[in-house]
């Protein structure tokens, strides 16, 4: 029996979409951070800077190859069902209003703070601690990940610093984010986590864990009460 077919017997076929869901969007979001790093990367004046967009991509091109390998532990074949259904728009819009933002400060907040910082982390905290064999090498992914939220805070801080104009897009940014998180965990991925808490992958209070995660994130680059 594969893990699959465990899944399917055990949870049902809600639970083996959510799992699949789960991979297949990491996968393809962690092919659209390696090209915004890419695109930042001419735009980095300093060698520390440049590597880490450098490192950071690196990490993104493992961890794309380490989800795509989950999905064939599962024992389902990589290339061997149509990915589309399982893609979440909202995601890639996200992604791709990064990619042709000029505006650092909205890719920082937008990507390192809140896709990775947030969103990614806590549902990678949570599934790499759900004791199942389902989700393979999260915790190795989290760790990593939590590299590039750290840079996310760092660069933020530094062109925040003295600067008030930075600082006031900063807000709406956040401000911005804020509204999309409660939108978007309670309106196309409220079944999805439903599911998720019923199977006991996720915590019961996973929404306010990751309400949470948003407030201790934004808080690191001291915008925390103007956004409240």
């Amino acid at each position: 029996m594969t893990l699959k077919d465990e899944i399917l017997e055990k949870y049902g076929r809600n639970a083996w979409d959510l799992i699949l869901t789960v991979y297949v969007n990491f996968y393809y979001s962690e092919l659209d951070i390696i090209d915004l790093c890419a695109r930042w990367l001419p735009r980095r004046r300093g060698l520390r800077e440049k590597n880490y967009l450098i490192r950071h991509a690196a990490d993104e091109v493992v961890h794309a190859r380490l989800f795509r390998e989950g999905v064939e532990k599962l024992g389902q074949p990589w290339h061997e069902f149509d990915h589309e259904p399982y893609r979440i728009d909202d995601i890639g819009d996200r992604f791709a209003k990064l990619f042709y933002s000029d505006d650092e400060v909205e890719v920082l907040i937008g990507l390192n703070l809140y896709a990775e910082g947030v969103l990614a982390m806590e549902e990678l905290y949570q599934l790499a601690r759900s004791r199942t064999p389902y989700f393979h090498q999260f915790d190795r992914i989290e760790r990593e990940e939590r590299r590039h939220v750290a840079f996310g805070i760092t660069v933020a801080n530094q062109v925040l610093d003295d600067n008030a104009e930075a600082r006031k897009r900063a807000v709406e940014h956040c401000k911005w984010y804020r509204d999309h998180m409660e939108g978007y965990l309670g309106g196309q991925l409220k079944e999805s986590i439903a599911w998720a808490m019923e199977a006991g992958f996720v915590s019961d209070d996973y929404l306010d864990r990751t309400r949470a995660r948003f407030d201790d994130v934004m808080s690191r680059i001291g915008i925390k009460e103007d956004v409240a």
